[in-house]
């Protein structure tokens, strides 16, 4: 009885300890740079976004944060470094929803776990939209289905990675439209936006911040959005919904993931941290400007929201029957 009764007090002075030391950590925290890892290529939406909210994180945690790009593998090369990361909340991940979401799905044998990622919170969720080079003949996305219907077998499109967003329309556009484009994977949004300029791809679907410049440049035109409604930004172009091709709306949302034990109170103040900027006006006003949709959530709301998501897009897989390598 005695040895029991020890043992309790150790065990309360154990737990006493750690719920101690999580609160002066969280106290502390941050207390040096903050490395974010995005697994994409520079230039592209995820890259954009950690970039531009950056700046304004750095101010509310009082710290700098690094962006550091590890593109490949449709996010799990910079999944799996930042899964392996020592738990402090000094290395989180900044990605799309695919890493989360669409992996799990397609990959049996992924080099990182699912949940090994745990939910910060998130950013923004995005329109993603079809674009075309200026210089074709394709004004609409009606006639972009009868151009590749005229051509059929010597056209591609490009995605920013197998089963990524991309990936995943462009074999819905060729289900929807009966066409067979040839499927073109990058490692990131940007390059494979420069080969549609270039003419190497027909078409891809980059978020508005990576493209906008070429928009008005008029090199690329943006025949359609992934979003419910139309952009304030392109009041011109249609949604996939408006035209009778909701199942090609998969749309992004970008957010922070930590590895697996991180404390919940560094996890709850760069979550605080997150809410803060999402509440500044200016920093929403670029966000809107971008195309993106400021989206404030909790851990648990962001986990509620990647089991929602997973829902939409197994029924895009099976629409698309998409096969990655195992």
């Amino acid at each position: 009885m005695k040895y029991l009764n020890r043992l309790s007090i150790s065990l309360a002075a154990i737990a006493s300890s750690f719920a101690l030391n999580n609160v002066v950590f969280a106290d502390t925290y941050p207390s040096r740079a903050i490395k974010v890892i995005v697994p994409y290529a520079p230039g592209g939406g995820a890259d954009s976004f950690a970039r531009l909210s950056a700046p304004e994180l750095e101010k509310v945690l009082g710290a700098q944060l690094i962006i550091e790009n590890m593109a490949g593998a449709n996010s799990a090369i910079g999944a799996q470094a930042m899964a392996r990361a020592k738990p402090d909340g000094y290395t989180l991940l900044f990605t799309t929803d695919s890493t989360a979401v669409a992996n799990p799905l397609l990959y049996k044998n992924l080099s990182y776990k699912a949940e090994e990622l745990v939910s910060v919170g998130t950013l923004n969720e995005v329109a993603l939209g079809i674009v075309v080079a200026d210089s074709l003949p394709i004004k609409t996305f009606k006639e972009l289905v009868e151009y590749t219907k005229t051509h059929k077998g010597n056209l591609a499109y490009g995605s920013y990675g197998l089963g990524s967003q991309a990936h995943m329309m462009g074999e819905a556009y060729n289900k929807l439209t009966d066409s067979k484009l040839v499927h073109v994977p990058y490692k990131g949004a940007a390059p494979a936006v420069t080969d549609v300029m270039a003419g190497q791809v027909l078409f891809t679907f980059p978020a508005l911040i990576t493209v906008r410049g070429n928009i008005q440049a008029q090199k690329l035109r943006m025949l359609a959005v992934t979003s419910s409604a139309r952009l304030p930004s392109l009041p011109d172009v249609p949604t996939f919904k408006e035209l009778g091709y909701e199942k090609m709306s998969v749309g992004a949302w970008y957010g922070y993931f930590a590895p697996k034990d991180t404390p919940n109170a560094v996890i709850m103040k760069f979550n605080s941290a997150l809410a803060t900027v999402l509440n500044d006006k200016a920093f929403v006003d670029k966000l809107i400007e971008r195309g993106a949709i400021p989206l404030i959530s909790t851990p648990e709301q962001m986990r509620v929201l990647i089991e929602k998501e997973k829902k939409f897009t197994s029924e895009v897989l099976t629409l698309t029957q998409i096969k990655v390598d195992e």
